[in-house]
């Protein structure tokens, strides 16, 4: 398996190496490269001039150099689980089930129904104030892997944390099963 690493969040583009401006738009992003995830925060010239094929999902931000407390926004979890529930690889489909049941809890989304597809359960949700409806396969976690994937996804959301995506990628049958 290939390691998953991206950087704390810098005062500099990514791209171009410019240092942001106090209250300057930021274009944080998510991307792979050569099969990576990388973390990007990009200036307004560098977004717009970016390959968007390999994006998974992005958002938009204001620079501050004071750092108050962390704030969750919801549409791009929404947009990442939508854009992940697409993605037939094991790990991602893994944080595409723990990040419905982190919308579903902070009621962003409505658990409508569970429905049985060739012997697999599936989560109907639907958006809040939307007919907008998501189809998400249940995952069996075990704790520790459940563990390993609320960590990744703590240090994604916070913008000032290392984040080592290696943990995202192990399951704990592999974990148990190397060689010391």
């Amino acid at each position: 398996m290939t390691p998953w690493t991206y950087p704390k969040r810098d005062a500099a583009c990514s791209d171009c190496s410019r240092s942001f401006q106090e209250g300057e738009e930021v274009y944080s992003l998510l991307r792979f490269h050569a099969e990576q995830l990388q973390r990007v925060d990009a200036c307004r010239a560098c977004f717009d001039q970016r390959d968007a094929s390999n994006d998974v999902v992005y958002w938009r931000t204001v620079h501050r150099e004071k750092k108050g407390a962390m704030r969750v926004d919801f549409d791009v979890l929404l947009a990442a689980m939508e854009s992940l529930s697409q993605d037939q690889r094991e790990e991602r489909r893994d944080l595409c089930y723990l990040l419905a049941l982190l919308l579903v809890r902070h009621r962003k989304l409505r658990l409508e129904r569970v429905e049985m597809r060739g012997g697999q359960e599936y989560l109907v949700l639907r958006k809040i104030r939307s007919q907008n409806r998501f189809v998400v396969e249940s995952r069996e976690l075990e704790s520790q892997r459940r563990k390993a994937l609320t960590g990744v996804l703590a240090q994604l959301l916070d913008p000032t944390q290392d984040g080592d995506w290696d943990k995202l990628l192990k399951l704990p049958e592999a974990e148990a099963s190397e060689p010391n």
